[in-house]
Order: C-alpha cells, then sequence, then structure tokens
C-alpha cells in the first residue's frame, strides 16, 4: 500500500464530546422547519437586496452559507460534517507525515464531557486508590514479573484536526505499572489510548473511522525518562537499523474535562502494531499479529500456552500453530546433532536475521525491560506470504540507559536511587522505517550493505568469552564454572538480573531463554550478531551522529517541557527541570561509552 509521507504540518486537537442527533430523530415537522427557516431567510435576502442594503456578491455568499447549513443539519447523519474519505475514509493511506510528522511538535487538545472524565477517574481510584495516594494494587504491579490484568474502559469523545472533526472516538487511560505509579504519584500525565472506530457498533454512522489512515493510536507520558526521548528515538533507531519497529511523534496533549484546555505535558505517539505497522511494512498484513507475556513467552521447551500469547488479529480462529512450529524448530534436537539442518528449518518458520539485528541494537544500547530478562515487551508477526514470524521491540522507555541499578537509568537520581514520583519530594530529529520515501528532511542512513560495501559478517566462534570494564560500562565476567559475580543463581537462570542490562557477550543467558541462547551457541548465527554490533556502532549509532540526533530533539521539546510553556505540577512526571536538562548530557555520554564497549568487545573476538 503506498503510504502518504510528504513533509508538512499540522495541529491536531480533540474537542468535547456532544450530543449528537441520530439519523431517525429527525422528524418530518423538524425537515419541514428547517426549510422553512430557509425559505423565510431567502425572502430577507431578496428584501434586503430590494432595498439596496446588500450588494448581489453579499447576498449570493449569504445564501450559499445558509444553504450549505441546512444541509448539514438536514443530512441526519450521526458523524462529523467534515467527513471526507482522506481525514476519516477506511480506503485511504496511513498519512504518516501528518500523524507522525518529523521535525516538529503536533499540538493536540482533547476534551471529554465531566461525566466520562469522571468516570474514567473513579475507575482508577477503585483500582489503585485515592489520586496521590498510596495503594496495594501499585505495589503490586512493579514488583517481578508479575502481569498486570486491569485495562480501563473506553470513554467516548470527538476529535478535531485542523477545523476538521472525528466524532465518537474511544479514549483510555493505558499502561502496566506506568499506570498505578502515575495515578499514585498525583500526576494527570497518564499514557492514553486512541481508538478512533471504537463506538461504530453504538453508531453505525462511524462505521470504519479512521484518522488519516490510523485506526488505533498510542500516547506514551515517558514516567521514569527525565529526557523524554527515549520513547520517540529507540524505535527511529530500530528502524534505522533495519528491525521493524513502530513510527512516533511528539505531541502537546491538553485535556479539557469541562474547566477548559489543561495541559498534560508532552507526549509521544506511537503507533499500533496490529494496525498500520504490519500493512505498511510486510507484503501481506493478514497474518496473525501476537502479543506475547508470561513463561511461555520465552520460548523454553515445554512452555507453551496460547494464555501467553494474545492474539492482537484472527482473534476468532484458534490457531497457534505458527508459534508452535517456532517452538518445535528452536527446540529440536538437531541444534546440537545437525546445526545446518537446525538452522534451515529454523529460518523457515523464523526471520532469524531480523531477530539478530534487533538483538544486537537492543544489546548495544541497552535495554533491561526487554526479553533475556523479562518476558514481554514485543509483538511476533506471522507474514503469510513466506510463512515466516518476524520479532517487532514495543515498550523501550528503559532502553539507552546502564539499568535500574546505574547512574543513568530512566527514573534514576544521580546517586543511582530510585528519583521519588513527582510531588513526593528529517532532519537531525528522525529516521524513517527501512523502505518508505525519505519526503522530509531525514538524516540519510549511511550505506548498511553487506558485502557490497565490504561489511562482510565474519566467520566467528561461539560465544563464550566473558568480558570485564568494556569501556566505561562494567560487564559481568563469567567464569568457567558458571558462577558470575553479583549474580544469584536464580537471576543467572533467568537470564539478566531484574533491572540491570544483559552484557555484550551474552554469556550469562541460559537455556531459559533459548531465543539468545541457542543462538548464541552456534558459530554462524553468533558471527552474524558480532559483526551487526559492529556495524550498528558505527552507522546507527555512531558517537558524532547521534549527538546530533539527541540534542536536535532536545532543541526541538524543550519549549514544550520546561519554561513558561513546559509542564506544570499535577501533570508532569519529570523528577525536576534541571533533570531535563541534564539528560542530553547523560544520553550522549551513554552512547559515547557503549560505542566503545562494542568496539572492545568486537575485537575481543576471532575474525
Amino acid at each position: 500500500m503506498d503510504c502518504v509521507r510528504e513533509n508538512h504540518s499540522r495541529m491536531i486537537s480533540f474537542t468535547r464530546t456532544q450530543e449528537h442527533v441520530p439519523m431517525n430523530t429527525i422528524s418530518k415537522q423538524n425537515k419541514s422547519r428547517i426549510l422553512s427557516v430557509f425559505a423565510a431567510g431567502s425572502c430577507l435576502i431578496l428584501c434586503l437586496m430590494a432595498c439596496g442594503c446588500v450588494g448581489d456578491e453579499t447576498a449570493d455568499d449569504t445564501a450559499s452559507q445558509m444553504a450549505g447549513d441546512t444541509t448539514a443539519a438536514a443530512s441526519g447523519l450521526n458523524r462529523s460534517a467534515d467527513w471526507t474519505e482522506e481525514t476519516h475514509g477506511n480506503d485511504a493511506s496511513p498519512n504518516y507525515s501528518v500523524v507522525f510528522p518529523e521535525d516538529e511538535v503536533n499540538e493536540i487538545t482533547f476534551t471529554i464531557s465531566p461525566e466520562n472524565w469522571q468516570a474514567m477517574c473513579d475507575e482508577m481510584t477503585a483500582e489503585y486508590g485515592a489520586f496521590g495516594g498510596s495503594s496495594s494494587s501499585t505495589g503490586r504491579e512493579m514488583g517481578g514479573q508479575g502481569t498486570i490484568d486491569f485495562d480501563p474502559e473506553y470513554v467516548s469523545a470527538d476529535v478535531t484536526f485542523d477545523d476538521t472533526e472525528w466524532t465518537d472516538i474511544g479514549i483510555r487511560f493505558k499502561g502496566q505499572s506506568t499506570l498505578g505509579g502515575t495515578w499514585s504519584s498525583g500526576s494527570y500525565k497518564i499514557s492514553f489510548k486512541l481508538d478512533f472506530d471504537h463506538y461504530e457498533d453504538e453508531n453505525p454512522d462511524i462505521k470504519n473511522q479512521r484518522f488519516y489512515g490510523f485506526d488505533e493510536l498510542s500516547l506514551k507520558s515517558g514516567l521514569g525518562d527525565d529526557s523524554l526521548l527515549r520513547d520517540k528515538i529507540v524505535p527511529e533507531i530500530f528502524n534505522y537499523a533495519g528491525v521493524i519497529a513502530p513510527d512516533t511523534a511528539f505531541y502537546k496533549v491538553y485535556v479539557d474535562y469541562g474547566e477548559g484546555p489543561v495541559y498534560f505535558g508532552l507526549y509521544t505517539m506511537i503507533e499500533s502494531v496490529e494496525d498500520t505497522l504490519v500493512e505498511t511494512a510486510f507484503d501481506d498484513d493478514s497474518g496473525n499479529v501476537y502479543k506475547p507475556e508470561g513463561t511461555g513467552a520465552t520460548f523454553a521447551e515445554g512452555t507453551f500456552t496460547t494464555e501467553d500469547f494474545e492474539k492482537k488479529t484472527n482473534k476468532d480462529e484458534e490457531d497457534w500453530s505458527d508459534v508452535e512450529a517456532l517452538y518445535t524448530a528452536l527446540n529440536d534436537d538437531t541444534r546440537t546433532t545437525n546445526p545446518e539442518e537446525w538452522r534451515e528449518n529454523l529460518e523457515e518458520v523464523f526471520d532469524v536475521d531480523g531477530f539478530i539485528q534487533w538483538l544486537a541494537v537492543n544489546t548495544a544500547i541497552q535495554n533491561w525491560d526487554s526479553y533475556g530478562i523479562q518476558s514481554k515487551n514485543y509483538y511476533l508477526y506471522t507474514d503469510p506470504s513466506d510463512e515466516t514470524i518476524t520479532w517487532i521491540p514495543w515498550d523501550n522507555n528503559e532502553a539507552l540507559s546502564s539499568g535500574k541499578g546505574g547512574s543513568q537509568g530512566p527514573g534514576m537520581a544521580g546517586n543511582g536511587q530510585m528519583m521519588p514520583p513527582p510531588g513526593m519530594a528529517g532532519d537531525e530529529t528522525g529516521m524513517m522505517r527501512p523502505g518508505q520515501e525519505n519526503t522530509g528532511n531525514m538524516m540519510q542512513p549511511p550505506d548498511m550493505g553487506g558485502a557490497e560495501n565490504g561489511m562482510m559478517r565474519p566467520g566467528m566462534g561461539p560465544a563464550g568469552q566473558g568480558q570485564e570494564n568494556i569501556g566505561t560500562e562494567m560487564m559481568m565476567p563469567f567464569p568457567e564454572n558458571g558462577e558470575m559475580e553479583g549474580v544469584t543463581a536464580g537471576e543467572a537462570q533467568m537470564g539478566g538480573s531484574m533491572g540491570n542490562p544483559l552484557s555484550l557477550s551474552l554469556d550469562e543467558v541460559s537455556d531459559s531463554w533459548p531465543l539468545i541462547r541457542y543462538l548464541m551457541d552456534d558459530p554462524v548465527y553468533h558471527a552474524m550478531y558480532v559483526g551487526d554490533l559492529e556495524e550498528v556502532v558505527t552507522t546507527v549509532l555512531e558517537p558524532g551522529q547521534m549527538a546530533d540526533v539527541i540534542e536536535a530533539n532536545h532543541n526541538l521539546i524543550a519549549s514544550s517541557v520546561t519554561g513558561v510553556d513546559g509542564e506544570t505540577d499535577g501533570h508532569t512526571n519529570l523528577s525536576s527541570p534541571e533533570a531535563f536538562d541534564a539528560s542530553v548530557d547523560e544520553l550522549i555520554e551513554h552512547v559515547n561509552s557503549r560505542y566503545d564497549a562494542v568496539m572492545e568487545y568486537v575485537a575481543t573476538q576471532e575474525v
């Protein structure tokens, strides 16, 4: 499908829900009254023309306006009079340049009726306790790998964009640990989920309503990230490196729940995987989209259960054979008896090259909240055109940091301690999805080819060499006896430790995470990983280039975050304005240290 990615600005707003008149409630009497009003108005215009009070041109304009208003009122459709195929229709191509601009901050104002806003707040209070207070639910959410079953309900709202209106969209709060944590901290800056045709059953006139080709979208609040950049730039890094990931953009969010627009802060809009990403990134978008979470999502042998692989598409088809085929191929005995056959069978059902690219980028930038430590935060898509499963990263707000245990992790103070919640103590900025046309002034990716640019993957041996003090990052040694300093046996069994990212060697990862362990034990796949690591840090993560990206994005959003037009108490998750300013140097320092660490690690591997 042809995706529109022209580079021009828009202003977006959600307007207060209003009472809509269903088509069947416009009676013959009301229609008669409308026609009577129009007739009377026409007579008035003729009288004014006769007396010379108005000219022909003015009269024509007035009559035309009255006719237009009458047509809209008499149409009886319970949807926006601004409806066009381009803006609202289901057949329109996703317009990325409008919804995900690359060099500007979009502005969103959405107002919710006082009754609906109160319902949203009452639901949160019932789950997490009083706003700004503590709750047992929040404590339950923050621990371990436990899943959170609470999904807030949608309420309706109307949306306007550049004087164009959308009606009856669905909006709700979203998040896992961030949801209760933000509420309990006394901040209304909570992530949102938008669904533009959620209420089509109640109002058939908005069936398949879209927002410039988009159905579902997420607004992430950036909780725990004082830079407010990670949700935006990490998916761009993945895309730039050849890993399929959602598009993102910055948005200023205003909310009017009956007291006028209130600035809720600077958010990141994120594309929906099951909506437009699979539509635009794959040859066939009719396949299964999964959002795995739970023990089965580790892919360890014997752990598969359908409950751990939530279907986002084709929900009525009780068929998980594609995922089961991946389990079978990955855990087959030929891995050790006939590695070539094992690789061939695995690659028939899984995009191994794409996964290794993700693994290289993810490990290079560091991300403790991902596979190998957490059995969640990724999607899977099975493309019917080749029947292979593709790995798609998700929820990257903990990436680009040395972890919760370090001094540069999101939500961390300079001393490495968790910061208290608020209230309690293109151009240089954008990158594009591979294969999409560059329509703005985005930074062009360097040549990332294979043999053509001389960057052949070296034939290296299997993983097995630990490292310590690689660059400026402290890596965990991996002695031959299998015991790792500072890591318990339980943590080693599960992969990395909670809050700490994986080492570059990945030696601490056990076969409880077979997608990493088994691939890194294979000499061919390990060589691909090492080659991808070097390519990543010399292209997409090249320090000078990344410094430009970080600084440009920071400058782009600065006035929307701090200062007279910035975030305010009760509608911010920043630890302080000073922390926002300091985050630029911290991110640049992190990128520099990771470049040094990767280059030193690669130098230890046999070519």
